[in-house]
């Protein structure tokens, strides 16, 4: 016998914690076998199915969607989407002003048809792991709810998006539970999760196109307007025409810009009509178009921000088809402007005109 072997044998605590250290590498192994054969078990046992049974053939029922979110110590947010009588969906704490048809299309589209792909955990203690602690215990989970009347049809806990965010089909992936069981899933689908009132707007705004714009005008009804004109639709720049003497523009881009602010504009916000008074001599702004189309723009507001109202008219039928479609959806309203579009919209002469210069004879008279 090998004087190793023979000195390991006769070491008696040596030998045995070798062989509590055979015995348990054999134990873990087997326990892995276990395991992995009970995952491959459950894999192969578990079929996809519906999170909620039925639902995709309801969706037409859905009147009123809630999404709740958690503010931390400030309470949940609640962002609440109605459907009118219309059938149009409107965001409830703007008034009702119209939601984003293609996000609403999308939740309901997308609390049908997800499906609970692989389960996770069922212990209440895990569910913080996955972002599906509710909003009411300060989690980050956001609840969504399908609701037709007072009958709740679906209530969703939504979390995180793995790290595995798709499936080998290209469908998305998402952590969730039925809001009420502990039974968490690994789910797929997709599914709008926007906390904020705002974001579920219609932002669709001032869709006049550039090309059918004549002349745009800052300060209308003062006594020192600034008119910017195009002399046909193919005109690629806007030019100051009522110049002061001894006064020359910054420039295409400087007064394109200005032109332009309105129609590539969005809001930051929105509230009834009636909600704010514009100032007899706030700033307005007038629109016209080459058809004959005229939107004018009244400014009012305090705090730094600038809200807007509008109205509209046309001279000919089109032009008047044109506007009374801009009322419909602009004159019910006033918006609160971004600053860099109220920024531009109340530019004055002096600051998009500067000094004449002798170099600018070349460009044309200086009066």
């Amino acid at each position: 016998m090998n004087a190793s072997i023979a000195s390991f044998m006769e070491n008696k605590p040596l030998r045995n914690l070798a062989l509590l250290a055979a015995v348990t590498a054999i134990a873990l192994a087997a326990a892995i076998v276990a395991v992995v054969n009970d995952q491959s078990s459950v894999r192969a046992n578990f079929v996809p199915h519906p999170l909620f049974d039925g639902l995709a053939t309801r969706l037409d029922q859905v009147d009123r969607i809630v999404y709740t979110s958690s503010r931390g110590m400030a309470a949940e947010e609640v962002v609440t989407l109605v459907r009118d009588e219309a059938g149009v969906w409107g965001v409830a704490s703007r008034s009702g002003y119209p939601a984003n048809e293609e996000l609403v299309r999308n939740v309901l589209l997308g609390a049908g048809n997800m499906e609970a792909y692989e389960p996770r955990t069922a212990n209440p203690d895990w569910h913080r792991n996955l972002g599906l602690l509710k909003p009411e215990d300060i989690g980050s989970a956001i609840r969504v709810e399908l609701f037709r009347g007072e009958d709740r049809l679906a209530g969703l806990l939504v979390g995180k998006v793995p790290e595995r965010a798709v499936d080998v089909k290209g469908e998305g992936l998402i952590y969730v539970r039925r809001d009420g069981e502990d039974q968490t899933w690994l789910a797929r689908g997709r599914l709008p999760v926007y906390k904020q009132a705002f974001d579920w707007l219609d932002t669709t705004f001032v869709d006049i196109p550039r090309a059918d714009v004549a002349r745009v005008t800052l300060w209308a009804g003062t006594d020192r307007p600034v008119v910017m004109e195009r002399v046909s639709p193919e005109a690629a720049d806007f030019e100051i025409v009522n110049l002061p003497a001894g006064r020359a523009s910054r420039g295409g881009p400087v007064v394109n810009q200005a032109a332009g602010a309105l129609l590539e504009a969005s809001f930051d916000d929105v509230a009834p009509a009636d909600t704010l008074d514009m100032p007899e001599d706030g700033p307005r702004v007038v629109v016209e178009t080459f058809e004959g189309m005229k939107l004018s723009m009244h400014m009012g507001g305090q705090g730094g921000a600038l809200w807007a109202k509008f109205t509209a008219e046309g001279e000919s039928e089109e032009a008047a088809l044109g506007a009374e479609e801009l009322n419909a959806r602009l004159s019910p309203w006033t918006y609160k402007l971004p600053q860099e579009t109220s920024g531009q919209l109340t530019q004055t002469m002096d600051v998009l005109t500067r000094e004449a210069g002798p170099a600018d004879a070349m460009f044309g008279p200086v009066e």
